[in-house]
């Protein structure tokens, strides 16, 4: 018989820590299905009302604590006691969260449920797009970077497993080794910096995390394909964890993706060579005992993309007319696979010994040692040579400690220091050979000043040398520089009431000029533009201030309210600089490295409306205001408002975020906030709105779960272009794309 439907019943209880018996304020309880989620009193109790009967995922997290994650099967209502771990806080499922992490300074969004498995064959920048003031810089179809509230690039710190991402991440088409299909959580820290990994992460923080090794004793199994067919795009993806029967202590995983795809297809034709092919694999193993933790972690990155050829012109007056025209004068309107000249080739390796020792109940000493090795490799339209006209080949050894104290106050104290090394070969010039060293030493303290109120204050040291090495009439020229600076940053969360809380957030951050900035002069082949540095470049200095309001209303009504102030001294900013330059390999668009004060303002604001617990509306605003305050006019190159909506309905009462239906709007407006003499070489392209559509469904084959997504990206095959695509010179964006997704969980 077919279980009545119940829509009121009431699920509480009570969260303490298991190892100290404290009860545990201020702990995150979230049902995943529904996607919602309250925090406990200062009695670490919490209450859900209004649920229907039927199966639901409650996690808890809370900052001194492992997460918890438990099945409960609701046919009445129930109260059940939860006890936490006291251990280092390891990342488990997605959440969103407003309280102090550990690790970070600052406001946080997050993917989670539905909305990350909805991103899965996407690369990175294009999965954090879906977080509230999150854009992309692009360059193409085939390449983007995370943007935060107008900020990318060096100014945003992403973190792999713990260890910020070190690459030739400074050019805008330098798109971030990882592959998503890593990740268990993405979360954006916003504003302030972390500083416990570095100090020049003005924009904020990426965090990129796998689920927590396996400590069941079971093997578990996960396989993803996805299919795209605006490029014909196909992706296979797979993991297998473990934790050792005979050896409990032990547990590993293994994980792989492969994902190909060919010419990308704007509504009215194809475009040509823009290609893509990726493999990537990654490998864990890890022991853990009361005493001792020890996790190594093993990734490789590999990809191959093709350039746009339509975007590399000849001669001024063909660039010009390509410019102008709407659609490019230089493509083959056709489908392939095949990937030709102008291309990147790049692969990314990182490996990560992290050892913990707990050396009482309440302190522990955490090691970190990281080491990556990138090589990058791009070949020019022009068949001069089959060796790359590009050769880039960049090393980095980084080694962080510190020592965590749980007490009243909960302090860390760390030190780290990283080596970092380029080497440059090939045909043409663009960036010196240089060595880089960074010594830092930073301190962490957080404090509950009384039940509804916590705060957190940090303060870090750097010191920065990089020794370069230019070629100049025909000798070497070598070159050291130094950078030193303090960092800080402040932080209090207040508790309201039950579902209200009050964040400020306020820091002051640096960064050094990097290597580009300072000494490029040459033709960036995969941004089809000659770039020009100043060697005169100093460091820019960040005032951060941030707050956050997020309420939560009987679950039925969340609404989150962050506005953002930012002021930079000495601002660099990549600008166009006309006329365009001409070089024997064809007429480029030119950019210059331009100094100047910067204040940012603006505000993300999300609003959700569960009308049931199976159906809901979304709204998001982004927006965002960035004044050169030396010009007194407004700046170049930033992103322009952002709206959002979607409603939902989730058809199934069990696992209701994987039996639903979405249908989303997203509208950008046109940046008409540019400087008065534009200086570019066009315009800002027109306001466009997008229609998307998600459906999803899960059912059980051979006796295990599997999910069938179903998306279409650009449903009404709209024409447009974007602000920040740096290919928006020569063509439109892609048109419609339907997705297919499979994923099969043993």
């Amino acid at each position: 018989m077919a279980e009545a439907q119940n829509c009121n019943l009431r699920l509480s209880g009570h969260v303490d820590d298991i190892d100290t018996k404290e009860k545990l304020p201020n702990a995150t309880v979230k049902i995943l299905e529904l996607e919602k989620y309250t925090t406990t009193n200062r009695d670490g109790d919490f209450i859900f009302e209004g649920l229907c009967n039927g199966a639901y995922t409650i996690q808890i997290t809370h900052v001194h604590c492992d997460t918890l994650v438990q099945v409960i099967r609701l046919n009445q209502s129930v109260h059940k006691d939860f006890g936490l771990p006291h251990a280092k806080g390891m990342l488990g499922e997605v959440t969103v969260t407003t309280s102090i992490q550990p690790g970070t300074t600052g406001i946080t969004s997050s993917l989670h449920g539905h909305e990350l498995e909805e991103t899965r064959g996407q690369n990175l920048a294009e999965a954090l797009s879906r977080i509230n003031g999150v854009t992309m810089l692009q360059t193409g179809s085939t390449i983007s970077k995370p943007v935060i509230h107008g900020l990318h690039g060096n100014r945003v710190l992403i973190l792999n497993n713990g260890v910020r991402q070190e690459g030739q991440q400074w050019g805008s088409e330098h798109a971030p080794e990882i592959d998503p299909f890593i990740a268990n959580r993405m979360t954006v820290v916003k504003g302030a910096s972390s500083l416990r990994y570095g100090a020049d992460a003005i924009g904020g923080a990426i965090l990129i995390e796998p689920r927590p090794l396996p400590t069941a004793q079971a093997t578990n199994a996960e396989f993803n394909t996805v299919y795209f067919s605006n490029n014909r795009q196909y992706v296979i993806n797979g993991v297998v964890e473990q934790n050792v029967k005979k050896l409990t202590a032990l547990s590993w995983r293994l994980q792989g993706t492969y994902k190909r795809g060919g010419n990308t297809r704007t509504p009215d034709y194809w475009l040509h060579n823009t290609g893509l092919e990726e493999y990537n694999y990654s490998a864990t193993v890890g022991w853990r005992n009361s005493r001792f933790q020890s996790e190594l972690f093993f990734s490789s990155f590999n990809t191959k993309l093709g350039i746009f050829t339509g975007a590399h012109i000849g001669n001024l007056t063909d660039l010009e007319t390509a410019i102008n025209s709407k659609r490019p004068i230089q493509n083959i309107d056709a489908f392939s696979y095949d990937i030709d000249r102008p291309r990147q080739e790049v692969s990314h390796y990182l490996v990560k010994l992290r050892n913990t020792f707990n050396l009482t109940n309440r302190r522990r000493l955490n090691i970190v040692l990281a080491h990556q090795e990138n090589f990058r490799q791009e070949y020019d339209r022009a068949l001069i040579t089959d060796r790359p006209e590009l050769d880039l080949n960049i090393g980095t050894t980084t080694v962080d400690a510190n020592i965590e104290n749980t007490a009243t106050v909960s302090t860390t104290y760390g030190v780290s220091a990283m080596r970092q090394q380029n080497v440059w070969s090939g045909s043409r010039f663009f960036i010196p050979n240089f060595v880089v060293w960074n010594l830092s030493g930073y301190a962490i303290a957080k404090k509950s000043l009384n039940p509804n109120l916590n705060a957190e204050a940090g303060l870090r040291y750097d010191f920065r040398t990089m020794e370069t090495f230019r070629n100049q009439n025909n000798q070497v020229l070598q070159e050291n520089r130094n950078f030193s600076n303090i960092s800080a940053s402040t932080l209090l969360d207040y508790r309201l009431g039950t579902g209200k809380n009050l964040l400020f957030s306020g820091s002051m951050a640096w960064r050094a000029p990097q290597v580009n900035e300072l000494y490029v002069n040459g033709l960036h082949h995969g941004t089809a533009n000659f770039e020009i540095g100043d060697p005169n470049l100093k460091s820019e200095v960040a005032f951060i201030f941030s707050s956050q309001l997020k309420v939560n209303i009987d679950s039925s009504w969340m609404v989150d309210v962050t506005p953002f102030a930012r002021y930079i001294n000495g601002f660099i900013n990549l600008v166009p600089s006309t006329p365009p330059t001409l070089t024997f390999r064809g007429a480029y668009p030119t950019f210059r490295y331009l100094q100047t004060n910067a204040f940012f303002t603006g505000a993300d604001i999300a609003v959700t409306r569960y009308f049931t617990p199976l159906v809901r509306a979304n709204a998001k605003a982004s927006l965002l205001w960035v004044r050169d305050l030396q010009a007194k006019d407004w700046l170049q190159q930033i992103p322009s408002h952002r709206f959002e909506g979607e409603v939902a309905y989730s058809y199934r009462q069990f696992h209701p975020s994987e039996n639903y239906i979405s249908l989303q709007a997203v509208h950008v407006t046109e940046q008409t906030r540019v400087p008065k003499n534009n200086g570019d070489y066009l315009a800002p392209p027109a306001a466009y709105t997008l229609l998307n559509m998600e459906f999803a469904t899960m059912f059980h084959f051979l006796e295990k779960r599997l999910t069938f997504g179903l998306g279409i990206r650009n449903l009404l095959n709209t024409r447009y272009r974007d602000y920040m695509n740096r290919f928006r010179y020569f063509n439109d964006e892609a048109g419609r794309n339907i997705v297919l997704r499979l994923k099969y969980r043993i």
